[in-house]
Parts: structure tokens; C-alpha cells; sequence
């Protein structure tokens, strides 16, 4: 335990504060971390703290059931709850470096299965995203211009940690589509009127799937840019599937084929 912090003026607390915004964030390549299970899931991948805070009262041992040799301070109960992002913060919080990777790390791969996310606006959908393309085995997402931050914590934690070891870029439209083209990936959207089911459809070549935005669906330039579209078909009335569930059913379809 290195110290007690009762002063909001401590570096760590206006630091952790200021990474609310996300300029700060992608200036200082931080990131503010929030609950025992983002903050242990950061720890076993590996991901050094700059700072882990405690709320008085908790234990460091009991809490993540580690030795690990990083910064912890415990901090004045009522001064921990002001500065958590959190309604109930759960007594931890941390701050990390934000992991770097760069679009070549994920189109190298010449099994790709590549996640691109075309203006997302929620966070839940988005993290989720990630955590379920990570699970089908695919390369790496890339986050299209006005997709929702990634470093958004509401987006980190529907992550459920995957996001410290799964790379996820900001890239545009047109560098993407070069480095689809350059690499002979098939791109692949979705859409509910399109007459090839995803489960009819071939995953087994290097694929870049791109889910569009939860109202609008995927942008004009890259529907025209698809090589195919795909549907999931669905019984009874139902319109559309949750974009974040209906893009988990396309990658673990993909990683079905892939696996057989």
C-alpha cells in the first residue's frame, strides 16, 4: 500500500477526474477504469496501472487477489464516491495506459475476420461487439467516423476487459476499403432484405463484416463498396435484431465454418 489520500487536490484524483474527457484520454493515452472485474481483467492481461485507488475501507488482497507490484493508495471514502464516474462505484478504480495498436495489426492477418463498425452510437452495442468478435476468434475491429469512443467507460466495461488484448483502430472509410482491396478481403454487410442468409453465405476467406448504425443502417458508400450483403432471418413479426446480436450470430456463424 503506498499512502491515504484525503485531499482532492492529490495529482491522482484531478487526473483521474480529467480523463472524463475524451481529449484528455487520447492526449495522455489513459484510460479511467471502474469496478473489481475491469480493473482485474486490465491486471492478468498484463496492463501496468499508473495509479489503482481504493476506497477507504476496501482491501487491495481481498479485492483483486494479487500481488502485483503497481501504485495503490486508499482514498477518503467520501472523496472516492465524488470523483467515480459510477453511480455505485464498487471501491476500485484505476488508471492505465491505453493499449496501441495500428490498422496493419489487424489486416496482416491472412485469416481475417475483421469487425468494422460504420457510425455506432451506443455503448453497450459497441463493447459488446467487441467482446463477442474477440470470442469468434476475429482479427480486430476498426471503428468508422462518428462511431462512439471506445474509450468510453460505459463502453470498456460491456467489453468485459477483451478490450486490453483484441486491437481496435479509428480508421476511415477510405483507408479501409484500400486495405480491404490490397488484401483481397471480401467485404460484407447486413441488411434484413437481403436474399442470402448469413448461415448460407462463405466465412472461411478473409472477411471484413461492417455493421452500420443502430437507426440508418450502414452509409451509401459502403453498401456500394460490399461485395455482398447478407440477411438473418427471422420468425413472426420481429423488424430487426439488436445490431450488437445480430452482428454475434454473422461472427460465430463465421467461426462454426471456420472451425470445421
Amino acid at each position: 500500500m503506498t499512502g491515504f489520500i484525503s485531499s482532492p487536490q492529490n495529482r491522482y484524483l484531478k487526473l483521474y477526474r480529467s480523463l472524463a474527457k475524451r481529449r484528455t484520454r487520447d492526449g495522455l493515452s489513459l484510460l479511467p477504469l471502474e469496478g473489481i472485474r475491469l480493473v482485474k481483467d486490465a491486471l492478468q492481461r498484463g496492463i501496468v496501472p499508473e495509479a489503482v485507488l481504493l476506497r477507504e475501507g476496501e482491501s487491495w488482497e481481498m479485492t483483486l487477489g494479487t500481488d502485483l507490484d503497481v501504485p495503490v493508495f486508499t482514498v477518503e471514502q467520501k472523496l472516492f464516491d465524488k470523483i467515480a464516474f459510477t453511480d455505485s462505484p464498487q471501491g476500485i478504480i484505476a488508471i492505465v495506459p491505453r493499449p496501441a495498436y495500428t490498422v496493419e495489426d489487424i489486416f496482416s492477418d491472412e485469416k481475417a475476420l475483421i469487425l468494422i463498425a460504420d457510425r455506432l452510437q451506443d455503448p453497450g452495442n459497441l463493447g459488446t461487439m467487441i467482446r463477442s468478435a474477440a470470442a469468434a476468434g476475429a482479427s480486430g475491429a476498426v471503428l468508422l467516423p462518428g462511431t462512439v469512443d471506445v474509450t468510453n467507460p460505459k463502453v470498456l466495461r460491456a467489453t468485459m476487459g477483451t478490450y486490453f488484448d483484441f486491437p481496435v483502430v479509428e480508421a476511415s472509410f477510405d483507408r479501409v476499403i484500400t486495405r480491404i482491396r490490397e488484401r483481397g478481403i471480401q467485404l460484407v454487410t447486413t441488411s434484413a432484405d437481403a436474399d442470402i442468409p448469413y448461415d448460407h453465405f462463405d466465412w472461411t476467406v478473409p472477411t471484413a463484416v461492417l455493421i452500420g448504425n443502430e437507426g440508418t443502417g450502414v452509409s451509401e458508400i459502403a453498401a456500394q463498396a460490399a461485395d455482398a450483403v447478407v440477411s438473418v432471418p427471422m420468425s413472426g413479426d420481429v423488424e430487426s435484431l439488436n445490431a450488437a446480436v445480430a452482428m454475434s450470430v454473422i461472427f460465430f456463424e463465421a467461426a462454426r465454418q471456420r472451425r470445421a
